[in-house]
């Protein structure tokens, strides 16, 4: 039985800003929830800070003191209208729980592991003031070569499209042998966002991603049916009722849902049957703390790829390099890379163990 559940802010303030393509933060933060139950299990999960998410989940957090576990995530399952960033963080780490109390990871609770290990590709950490983007990039590729890192996702966007694609290919040039992304961060139309597209089809990139505004995901049908390069989208869609007449639709080639953004891994793995229905693929978005890319890595491990599906539907864990102690401070036992690939945990829950004291020093 859960016996208390806390809802916790952790934030950071950033020793420079971090710059996008539109726009920019001087904080890292995470909303965190902690269940414990009779027996001294703990349950951890995580969502990003957004309005109206931390009462959301203290009143579904609160909700669940004095329910079973199993229970809990059955009822939260079947419930609507609930506050899907919020629902992610707590049913991670009502998953994290109940596997727990099974003494079996997460991935368990959903099916078959299906691998044991994942590449990681290092998310970027963005422009860097007064460094041309070019120098910003080919420093950080070699730092996270260094670390482990063999592919690497480009935040784009802010300069003119000729000059930054000019900055691209000399980073390709001139950097490490990486397997390369790009994130366009919705800053251009479609006639910029077709050339860019073309450019880095050009370059050997794996995908493009997310280069037009996001609140008309129906517009990119038209630019996937130009772009002989795979184009990403849609991680900030909720559910698979939301994400179905886009993918239906051909608004993407994969689709990016997020653990902490639709409802938890039970939520990804029905954009993922859906996008499969449209003869689609997913790879899934995650750019938070720890708790989350922990829990991304247990949907990787039971996420279904077809046999033919092509090199770029590969499941890969997108793995943000940015700084953030909320990724990097609050394990004991750190996750690494070693060459390219990471390896899933298949202890208890989510396969991680939380310094309490670390964490809770970051709360706000």
């Amino acid at each position: 039985m859960i016996e208390r559940a806390e809802v916790l802010v952790l934030t950071h303030r950033l020793s420079r800003r971090r710059d996008f393509g539109t726009g920019s933060n001087l904080t890292r933060d995470s909303v965190v929830v902690r269940l414990e139950d009779r027996d001294g299990h703990v349950g951890w999960g995580e969502t990003y800070l957004v309005p109206g998410v931390v009462e959301a989940g203290r009143a579904m957090a609160g909700g669940i003191v004095g329910q079973d576990a199993d229970r809990a995530a059955s009822d939260l399952a079947a419930a609507h209208g609930l506050h899907r960033w919020a629902l992610g963080a707590v049913s991670m780490a009502v998953d994290d729980l109940r596997a727990r109390r099974r003494d079996v990871a997460v991935a368990a609770l959903y099916g078959e592991r299906l691998r044991g290990r994942v590449r990681g590709y290092a998310s970027s950490r963005g422009y860097v003031e007064g460094m041309s983007a070019q120098a910003a990039w080919l420093e950080e590729a070699g730092a996270v070569w260094d670390d482990g890192f063999r592919a690497m996702k480009l935040r784009i966007g802010r300069d003119d499209p000729a000059a930054e694609m000019g900055a691209i290919e000399g980073l390709v040039a001139d950097g490490p042998g990486m397997t390369w992304m790009a994130d366009g961060n919705g800053a251009w139309g479609f006639d910029d966002s077709l050339r860019v597209g073309r450019t880095l089809d050009g370059l050997g990139f794996r995908w493009f991603e997310e280069p037009m505004p996001t609140n008309d995901y129906a517009a990119y049908a038209g630019l996937a049916g130009e772009l002989s390069i795979p184009l990403a989208g849609g991680e900030i869609l909720e559910s698979a009722e939301a994400a179905e007449p886009f993918l239906r639709g051909g608004s993407f080639d994969l689709v990016q849902p997020d653990v902490s953004i639709c409802g938890g891994i039970g939520g990804a793995l029905e954009i993922a049957a859906t996008a499969a229905a449209a003869g689609r693929f997913t790879i899934p978005h995650a750019c938070s703390g720890v708790i989350a890319l922990a829990a991304t890595l247990q949907l990787l491990a039971v996420l279904p790829v077809p046999v033919d599906a092509p090199p770029w539907a590969e499941p890969v864990l997108e793995h943000d390099v940015g700084e953030n102690p909320i990724r990097t401070d609050l394990l004991a036992d750190p996750l690494r890379l070693d060459d390219g690939w990471l390896a899933i945990p298949n202890g208890p829950g989510l396969g991680i163990e939380i310094d309490e004291g670390s964490l809770r020093r970051l709360v706000a």
